[in-house]
């Protein structure tokens, strides 16, 4: 399709044909796609999708496009459009994820001989004894009445052993959003111990 072309779907999307707004998003997305992918760290690439990103910058650019904000001439400027769009947006989410507790400079591995706080493998294997089994049922009692269902469904299903890839699925949410959600978790039974001690 010559570069022209994108205009007519411009205007044949601003009459109302949303079959030339699909043809727009798939002339360009997968080239944006790419651009953006090849833009991230690899430790950035960990939390932004360039999918994500895309459909971001496209939800932007038919906004603006609808409140006739853009005075595109050739076509060749609606994809120069579209690349600053989509490059603002991934500037905004690499700086939004490099920013003070959220960067991922901080993140570090897990050691294989250290599980999460410090505690041994050894310590994390051994089974519970009674109370410490009582305890632990209460306190995930007592967090599952402070959650919505959707928030509770996925608390399940990672107290089952489900992966972050398999909770989003069966939730129908973003991994990202999965992360937010067993953050805010973690960061609550934190505050229970904290109060405990």
């Amino acid at each position: 399709m010559p570069d022209d072309a994108a205009l007519d779907l411009i205007e044949r999307w601003r009459n109302g044909d949303q079959q030339a707004a699909t043809e727009l998003f798939e002339r360009y997305a997968r080239q944006l796609i790419g651009l953006a992918a090849s833009r991230l760290s690899t430790r950035v690439a960990q939390r932004v999708d360039p999918e994500d990103v895309v459909h971001s910058a496209y939800r932007s650019f038919f906004a603006a496009a609808q409140a006739g904000r853009y005075d595109l001439e050739r076509g060749g400027d609606l994809w120069s459009l579209l690349v600053s769009i989509t490059l603002h947006k991934l500037h905004h989410q690499v700086r939004w994820n490099s920013a003070a507790k959220r960067a991922v400079g901080r993140e570090r591995p897990l050691d294989a001989e250290r599980g999460p706080h410090g505690l041994s493998a050894q310590l994390l294997a051994r089974q519970p004894s009674p109370i410490e089994a009582v305890a632990l049922a209460d306190e995930v009692e007592q967090l599952l009445q402070g959650l919505d269902a959707s928030e509770r469904q996925i608390f399940e299903l990672r107290l089952q052993g489900h992966n972050l890839e398999e909770i989003a699925t069966a939730a129908g949410r973003s991994e990202r959003t999965i992360c937010r959600v067993l953050e805010r978790i973690k960061l609550q039974l934190e505050q229970v111990h904290t109060r405990e001690r």
